[in-house]
């Protein structure tokens, strides 16, 4: 069996596992976290709005938005001149509830 094709227990595969390992490292930014808790209170956000809320330069949040959305936790769209960003896979936020959940645990 390929090694890129062979499962775990849980079904998934090595490649399916390193896009989740991925996912998990970019989480791993308080950064990005926020970016997530303001798209999920927003639902979608312009980068201007996600720059003022973060205190963050342009570049420095286009920069997470970026990474962010290679591995599909954020999706974009333009609408007229601005880029609006909402959340793409809402695992993420399940597994920040549950981080939220065991806070103090």
């Amino acid at each position: 069996m390929n090694r890129k094709t062979a499962t775990t227990t849980h079904g998934l595969s090595v490649d399916d596992l390193g896009h989740m390992a991925r996912i998990l490292k970019l989480l791993a930014h308080p950064h990005r976290l926020q970016i997530i808790g303001i798209l999920e209170r927003t639902e979608a956000a312009p980068v201007h709005e996600l720059v003022k809320e973060l205190g963050l330069s342009q570049g420095a949040t286009s920069g997470h938005l970026s990474l962010m959305r290679q591995v599909g936790l954020v999706e974009s769209e333009r609408r007229g001149k601005e880029v609006w960003y909402h959340l793409g896979d809402r695992r993420a936020l399940s597994i920040l509830h549950c981080m939220c959940n065991k806070k103090g645990t």
